[in-house]
């Protein structure tokens, strides 16, 4: 299956210097000017879907503006600090780490205030958050759901932390708190709030043990994502791995708790039509149907699996 999706570290800036992140442990690359940028979407393949990361994408506001309009969908995760620009042919997804307590003992103090009151105050209307859950959260999960829930927010996802060479792997959940929480807590937030929960019963059973080293095995996000650092070359797993991987070199790819490999195969492999769903809901006017012929594979149809 050709790749889909197309991964891109806007920078290799940010400002803050969060607890659990990757980046800022292991990038080391410069950044490549607009400019270039612009001879680098000249020679990539069309892909449905971009992912604008970084570090801190927000703070290279006008590459992402040049960018984005070569991709039909596109998505900037963002730690929510910097005002978020008012474009509504983009999804923001923004990093909020539990309740403010755990969010500030990860990200640091007064984070969570200028997050909020840049989600309320922004003119984008596709807001969704992402939560990473770790030793230290994991008990605020349900609270971070309730505080949230009334809020201008459209949906909530879930990961767990990833440990990586040389982090702090303190934060990692073992895998049978993981399963616990899955099962007596995500599943019947899912149940509880509905499609404000972005997750289905499929990824939820693909994330727990030991079905989720089954996905890390055979990754779909090292297959259908290409991954571009902030010089725009891929980025590598290393150590002499040629797959490409968004987290970059360092991860342990056994205890990864990322949700995208478990997304894509949820729409590419598994035909989930619940997710699917839940996608197309929340897509920019005029994305979700032509989108439709990009999430759905070849010889799928909506509540049918491959057999």
């Amino acid at each position: 299956m050709r790749q889909k999706a197309v991964s891109i570290d806007v920078t290799n800036r940010c400002n803050l210097r969060c607890r659990h992140c990757f980046f800022w442990r292991t990038n080391s690359s410069g950044e490549l000017p607009v400019e270039a940028w612009e001879e680098v979407f000249q020679r990539l393949p069309k892909f449905f879907y971009c992912s604008w990361v970084g570090g801190e994408p927000l703070l290279r506001q006008e590459l992402i503006e040049r960018g984005k309009k070569r991709f039909l969908l596109n998505e900037v995760v963002t730690n929510g600090t910097i005002p978020i620009p008012s474009w509504n042919d983009v999804s923001f997804f923004i990093s909020i780490d539990g309740t403010k307590r755990y969010h500030e003992l990860i990200r640091g103090r007064g984070t969570y205030a200028r997050a909020r009151e840049n989600i309320e105050t922004t003119g984008a209307r596709y807001l969704l958050l992402n939560m990473v859950i770790n030793s230290l959260n994991y008990r605020c999960v349900e609270k971070f759901v309730s505080e949230w829930s009334n809020s201008r927010v459209l949906w909530v996802k879930f990961s767990f932390y990833t440990p990586f060479v040389g982090g702090d792997n303190s934060l990692f959940l073992p895998f049978a708190k993981r399963n616990e929480l899955i099962d007596k807590v995500l599943r019947p937030l899912k149940e509880d709030y509905g499609d404000f929960i972005f997750l289905s019963d499929g990824i939820l059973e693909s994330m727990k043990y030991p079905d989720c080293l089954k996905v890390a095995s055979n990754c779909p996000a090292t297959r259908l994502v290409l991954s571009l650092d902030s010089m725009g070359n891929i980025k590598y797993r290393g150590c002499g791995d040629t797959r490409a991987c968004y987290m970059g070199a360092g991860a342990i790819c056994e205890k990864c708790g990322h949700m995208t490999p478990h997304y894509l195969k949820a729409i590419y492999e598994d035909g989930d039509w619940e997710i699917i769903r839940k996608s197309l809901k929340h897509m920019p006017r005029g994305v979700a149907l032509k989108a439709v012929r990009s999430l759905l594979p070849k010889g799928h149809r909506p509540g049918r699996q491959n057999t």
